[in-house]
C-alpha cells in the first residue's frame, strides 16, 4: 500500500511540473527578492509592493517577485546547491569568501561599474567585499557594536541624574562619562544592580549561534588582543588563546562566578531584547542596526535607554567590531537580472543615487519607521558621494526621534574605532569561541579560561586556517 501511495504522489508531482511548464510565461525577466518582508510585517509589505509598482512601471521588462528568505550558514547549501536561490538576497559581511568558495553567488563589478557606483562604495565596506579585485556584494548599511544600557535602571542606582526637562543626565561637571567605559566598571555597575534591584542582573553574556564568540573577539581586541588571526611566514596562524583573549574570557568567568550575569549558557542574540526589555538585564553588547527591537517587540520606552561605545579592558585598546549587510546575488542569474536588481535598488533607497525617485524611496522608509514606532538614529552608510551623504544625514537629522545625546558618543567615535572582522572562516571561529564560553559559563568556579581557548585554538588551527594557502 505505501509503495502504491508513492508511486501516486511521484506522478501528481510530475503531472504538478508539466502543469507548470505548460502555463504561459509573461516574457518579462523575473528577479527575486529574497529580502523582501515576511507576512507579519504588513505595513513594510505595503511599502515594497508601493516601490515594485514603481519600478516595474519604469522597467515593464522586469518583474519583481516576492521571495522572502532569512539567510543562514547553516541553511544557504540547500538552496544553493539546488540553483533555488533568490536572484537578490542578504547576508553578512563575513560570507562571500565561503559563498563565492561553493558558487552561491557571482561577481557584479561590471554591472556595478556601468552604474557608475563602484568608487562610491565606502572603502571599508568595498574591501570585505571584494575578492581577488571582483566585486560581489552591494553594502546595505554597516552597525558597529556598542552597549546598551538601561537609563532608568542606571538612575535607580542612583548613578546619573535627570535633568529639570526630564531627561537622563550622562555626563558630570567635567563633561566626563557617566555610563561605563571600562569592563572594569561593567562589573561594578553589575554589582549594584544585582544588590540593589530585585530580580536584576547587570549583563547579559552571548554563548550560542556563533553570536557568543562574536562578542569575545570584540572583547579580546579591546583587553589587547591586535588579531585572532596572524599571518607568519606566510602561514594563517590561530591566536585565540593570546593574553588579551584570555584575560576577556577570565571577565566573563568572574561575572558568572558572582551571579552578576543572566544565567545561563545557551544565550543568543534573540535573546537580549527580551531580557533587556523586561528590565532582567540593565545592559548588553548588541550592534547599532539592532535596537529597535526592544522597542518594537516588548514595548521598552525609546527614550529610557543609552548606546554607547565598547568599553576598554587595559585602558588603551578601543575597538568595535564593524560588520553589515550586503546584498549578493545569486551565481546563476543572468546580467539583465543582476542589472534590474542593482537598478531596484534606488527604488527602495538603497542606492548611492540621489534624484527624485532614490530621494523620495528614502523618506518612505522613514516614515514607515515612525509609523511603527521605531526609535530612528543615524546610520553607518553604505556611500561615500558628498551629493548622497548630505541629502541622507538631512534626512536622518530631520527624522531622529530620540533624545540624541544618549548615543552621540558611539556616532562620533565609531569611525575611529571600527575593527573589521576576522579575514578567514569568521563564523566558525566564533562557533568554537562559543564552545570556550560555554565551558565557563558551566562551570565558572573551576573552569580555566587559559585551557578552554587553547582547546579551540587548535581546533580552528586543524580543521580551518591550515586549509588556507
Amino acid at each position: 500500500m505505501k509503495r502504491k501511495l508513492l508511486c501516486i504522489a511521484i506522478v501528481l508531482a510530475i503531472a504538478a511540473a508539466l502543469l507548470c511548464a505548460c502555463q504561459p510565461d509573461n516574457g518579462k525577466i523575473k528577479i527575486t527578492v529574497g529580502f523582501w518582508p515576511d507576512n507579519s510585517q504588513k505595513s513594510d509589505i505595503a511599502m515594497y509592493e508601493e516601490w515594485k509598482a514603481a519600478f516595474e512601471a519604469d522597467y515593464p521588462q522586469y518583474e519583481i517577485v516576492a521571495e522572502p528568505y532569512q539567510y543562514s550558514p547553516e541553511t544557504v547549501a540547500a538552496k544553493g546547491n539546488t540553483g533555488n536561490l533568490p536572484t537578490i538576497f542578504q547576508t553578512y559581511f563575513t560570507e562571500p569568501a565561503m559563498l563565492i568558495e561553493e558558487g552561491y553567488i557571482r561577481d557584479i563589478t561590471e554591472q556595478v561599474e556601468e552604474l557608475g557606483w563602484l568608487d562610491k562604495i565606502d572603502d571599508s565596506m568595498r574591501a570585505q567585499l571584494t575578492v581577488d579585485g571582483k566585486l560581489y556584494g552591494i553594502p546595505r548599511d554597516g552597525y558597529g557594536m556598542g552597549l546598551f544600557i538601561n537609563l532608568e535602571m542606571l538612575y535607580s542606582l542612583g548613578e546619573i541624574d535627570k535633568k529639570p526637562d526630564g531627561t537622563y543626565n550622562l555626563y558630570d561637571e567635567q563633561g566626563k562619562p557617566l555610563y561605563p567605559t571600562t569592563f572594569q566598571d561593567i562589573t561594578e555597575l553589575s554589582r549594584k544592580a544585582v544588590d540593589q534591584l530585585s530580580n536584576t542582573y547587570g549583563i547579559l553574556i552571548l554563548s550560542a549561534n556563533k553570536q557568543g564568540g562574536w562578542q569575545l573577539a570584540n572583547m579580546g581586541w579591546n583587553f589587547g588582543t591586535d588579531a585572532l588571526e596572524v599571518q607568519k611566514n606566510g602561514k594563517w596562524t590561530a591566536n585565540l588563546a593570546d593574553d588579551g583573549m584570555v584575560q576577556a574570557l577570565t571577565w566573563i568567568k568572574e561575572l558568572a562566578n558572582e551571579g552578576l550575569c543572566y544565567p545561563g549558557a545557551s544565550l543568543n542574540y534573540n535573546d537580549w531584547p527580551a531580557k533587556v526589555g523586561s528590565s532582567e538585564v540593565m545592559m548588553a553588547f548588541v550592534g547599532n542596526d539592532a535596537l529597535a527591537s526592544p522597542i518594537t517587540s516588548y514595548n521598552f520606552p525609546k527614550d529610557d535607554f543609552a548606546f554607547v561605545p565598547m568599553p576598554t579592558g587595559d585602558g588603551v585598546s578601543r575597538h568595535a567590531l564593524f560588520g553589515g549587510t550586503p546584498y549578493v546575488f545569486a551565481d546563476n542569474a543572468s546580467d539583465e537580472q543582476v542589472e534590474g536588481a542593482l537598478r531596484f535598488l534606488k527604488y527602495i533607497g538603497r542606492s548611492p543615487e540621489t534624484d527624485d525617485i532614490a530621494v523620495a524611496a528614502m523618506r518612505k522608509g522613514f516614515e514607515v519607521a515612525r509609523q511603527k514606532g521605531m526609535p530612528i538614529l543615524p546610520t553607518i552608510k553604505a556611500w561615500k558621494n558628498e551629493d548622497y551623504l548630505t541629502i541622507a544625514n538631512e534626512m536622518e537629522t530631520s527624522y531622529i526621534n530620540v533624545n540624541y545625546e544618549y548615543f552621540k558618543d558611539f556616532f562620533d567615535t565609531i569611525y575611529e574605532m571600527r575593527h573589521d572582522e576576522e579575514p578567514y572562516y569568521c563564523q566558525d571561529l566564533y562557533g568554537l569561541l562559543d564552545n570556550a564560553i560555554q565551558n565557563v559559563l558551566k562551570d565558572p568556579a573551576i573552569s580555566n579560561p587559559l585551557t578552554a581557548l587553547q582547546t579551540q585554538n587548535s581546533q580552528f588551527q586543524q580543521r580551518f586556517l591550515d586549509k588556507v594557502k
